[in-house]
């Protein structure tokens, strides 16, 4: 075997790994701006995420990009049963029955805004998520996002 097929032999056997590695160099670029590590997108125009969720106070943040979306509803869920004490802002529907309570807002400005609960009794993380419910700004696509601890 002379050295030129010697030469091609290693080159096609290398050309399926730079392939593979171009590949997996692709994806990663692609996907790593665009998840952010809260899990949610990155380039949402509204994203949220919990600053706390210990004892009896849950406190949410909410990230609203410019433009914002007309309206914004944001929906908490929590163990039936429980009474919250307190709430900022006030929420427009509260059911301590179904575990549920919802905000609804019209002429959100960008910027981060906080909701915070406290109840009468602890709660634990995993029972409690929200939901952001929005029109895409510009397209009116439907977008809801769910938030857990």
């Amino acid at each position: 075997m002379t050295s030129a097929e010697s030469d091609r032999g290693k080159a096609i056997h290398s050309v399926p790994a730079r392939r593979f590695g171009t590949a997996i160099t692709l994806f990663l670029t692609l996907l790593l701006p665009v998840v952010s590590p809260s899990g949610s997108l990155a380039m949402e125009p509204v994203s949220g995420r919990y600053l706390s969720f210990y004892g009896t106070t849950v406190t949410l943040e909410i990230q609203v990009l410019y433009p914002p979306p007309a309206s914004l509803i944001v929906e908490q869920h929590f163990p039936p049963g429980l009474e919250i004490v307190s709430a900022r802002p006030i929420p427009q529907k509260y059911s301590s029955k179904l575990g549920k309570t919802k905000w609804f807002f019209k002429g959100i400005q960008p910027g981060s805004h906080t909701i915070s609960l406290e109840f009468d009794q602890p709660v634990m993380s995993a029972d409690i998520q929200a939901v952001l419910r929005y029109r895409y700004p510009g397209r009116g696509q439907f977008i809801e996002t769910l938030i857990v601890p």
